[in-house]
């Protein structure tokens, strides 16, 4: 059990020693922690996944491939700075935590958290708006 916990540790503390190439990162910013963005690394270059709402409608939104770079401590994807310890998310222009991350690790499994995301969230509008799906 202590060996467990000790491999826990170690693991926990070494998120992203090496590149996060074919991983993805699970983002909540805001006050709340209630606006969510994945991140999809890939070699030199990564991609976001975000939520938007549009005349009642929610969709997910892919921006354009973009370079980052690693540090010991950190992912560079300006103009946010993540901490590869804690996975937290530092705006480098107010120098300031504005948001959190989990790692998971495929593109998959953050494409399928944002899209299961957007469909409860467009299931609550659909009921505040009387829309009944068939």
């Amino acid at each position: 059990m202590k060996y467990l916990l000790i491999l826990l540790i170690l693991f926990s503390t070494q998120t992203y020693s090496k590149s996060p190439e074919g991983k993805g990162l699970i983002c909540a910013f805001g006050e709340k922690r209630n606006i969510y963005e994945t991140y999809l690394f890939y070699e030199k270059k990564y991609i976001s996944k975000y939520i938007f709402l549009e005349k009642d409608i929610y969709k997910v939104r892919k921006n354009e491939k973009r370079n980052y770079f690693t540090t010991k401590n950190f992912i560079n994807i300006q103009p946010f700075i993540i901490n590869k310890e804690n996975l937290q998310i530092i705006d480098t222009e107010f120098n300031r935590i504005v948001g959190s991350c989990e790692k998971v690790s495929s593109h998959k499994k953050a494409i399928d958290f944002i899209y299961q995301l957007k469909n409860i969230y467009q299931n609550k509008i659909d009921k505040n708006i009387g829309i009944i799906s068939i």
